[in-house]
């Protein structure tokens, strides 16, 4: 399996709001297991906005990703993550995302009570990291990665953390930065390295397995550095 590779935007596209995330609904309301646009006492079921669960020891959280350059429904509409709880599915939260709020992927702990938010459709991802208060969502770490994030346990996770500031790996290789296995805690805040990359390895986590409490992890290596420009002579192995 080839360890994946990515690419920063030259601006950042969408910006997540900080601080706590207010609890509103903004117009959308579930019903029946089906959204709802309020509009004037008149509701406008969304056709073009997949309505998502999560099961956690919390109970059922549920969201709809509402991006409004995607559809004529939510014309007008603020973007991001809108947030419902419980079976009732009512309003708990709202995750503002300035652009590209349909590319936006939710990672509840197994607790429900934290919460990771993955967006961006260009090449590095976005991440924040969120623990909820009596009113929503703190957002209190962000990352910039490649892949998708995995919890290990209630309180931390892992992933594939890009460091943008180092730069691509070779000229023209817009797609290749440098990558390394990170593990937060959230307890303590802390960014605890795995694997970090090197001249001449990068690292990327593939996946969790809570039976052996293991991570999956890829490496791609050369023998030079200058070889990360001949993909040929780019070695990918899982560890």
């Amino acid at each position: 399996m080839k360890l994946v590779r990515c690419i920063a935007s030259a601006v950042m596209a969408c910006v997540l709001c900080t601080g706590t995330a207010c609890a509103a609904n903004g117009g959308f309301v579930l019903k029946e297991g089906n959204a709802f646009r309020m509009d004037g006492g008149r509701e406008t079921p969304l056709k073009d906005c997949e309505l998502q669960s999560a099961e956690t020891e919390a109970g059922t959280w549920s969201w709809i990703l509402v991006d409004p350059a995607q559809s004529a429904d939510l014309k007008g509409a603020e973007g991001g993550v809108y947030l419902f709880r419980g079976k009732d599915g009512r309003p708990a939260g709202f995750l503002p995302v300035k652009a590209e709020a349909s590319s936006c992927r939710l990672f509840f702990s197994p607790s429900g009570e934290k919460l990771l938010l993955i967006w961006g459709m260009e090449y590095i991802q976005h991440l924040a990291y969120y623990e909820m208060n009596g009113t929503g969502f703190v957002r209190k770490a962000t990352f910039e990665v490649q892949g998708p994030p995995f919890w290990v346990d209630p309180h931390r996770f892992a992933v594939s953390a890009v460091a943008t500031a180092k730069g691509i790996r070779a000229d023209g290789k817009f797609d290749l930065w440098w990558s390394s296995v990170v593990l937060y805690d959230s307890v303590e805040s802390e960014r605890i390295v795995i694997k970090e990359a090197t001249a001449t390895r990068n690292y990327a986590v593939s996946g969790f397995d809570g039976g052996k409490d293991t991570l999956g992890v890829f490496e791609s290596s050369v023998k030079d550095p200058k070889d990360w420009a001949d993909e040929s002579k780019v070695k990918d192995e899982e560890l």
